[in-house]
């Protein structure tokens, strides 16, 4: 009788963790993760960018449109696709819009500072998150600041946590 009732629970074992592993590989935690590393990659990107046009023009671009002239263009989906966006001073990419927050040149006292978001799109996994980047170059400091909000949930970013393959 133990012999049969060991049995029936090692089928049932069996069986619930064949319906369990999809459920598993659909973590929304794991999901969560993986966007939050395309927006943290793309922002990453978009800062580099900065960092070269400041460096060549004394100044960062003001506009999405210089940002692109420059050769800024966050990876689509696999499929080709966009994010759709609302407003010149934002580019879609694949889970996110991407744009500039405000920007700050100051040649004559050496101030220099900009903020670029990436905005989860509604109807999506990313749906409800915000991911920001603020960058500050001055004569005393140069900093960088990460962050994010998560359906209204602050909480620090690591920019480095995310490594830098697509």
């Amino acid at each position: 009788m133990l012999r049969n009732a060991m049995r029936l629970f090692s089928v049932i074992v069996g069986v619930s963790f064949s319906w369990a592993h999809p459920a598993l590989a659909e973590d929304k935690s794991a999901n969560s993760e993986s966007l939050k590393c395309e927006g943290i990659r793309e922002l990453k990107a978009l800062v580099e960018k900065q960092q070269s046009i400041l460096a060549q023009n004394n100044a960062y671009a003001v506009n999405l449109t210089e940002l692109l002239a420059a050769g800024y263009m966050p990876a689509a989906c696999p499929d080709g696709s966009r994010a759709s966006v609302s407003g010149s001073n934002f580019v879609g990419g694949c889970h996110f819009t991407y744009g500039l927050v405000y920007v700050v040149n100051n040649p004559q006292t050496g101030d220099f500072a900009f903020e670029t978001v990436a905005l989860g799109v509604d109807g999506t996994p990313s749906e409800g998150m915000e991911l920001y980047i603020t960058r500050i170059v001055s004569r005393y400091h140069d900093f960088i600041e990460s962050y994010m909000y998560h359906n209204g949930v602050y909480s620090d970013v690591d920019l480095n946590a995310c490594s830098q393959a697509r």
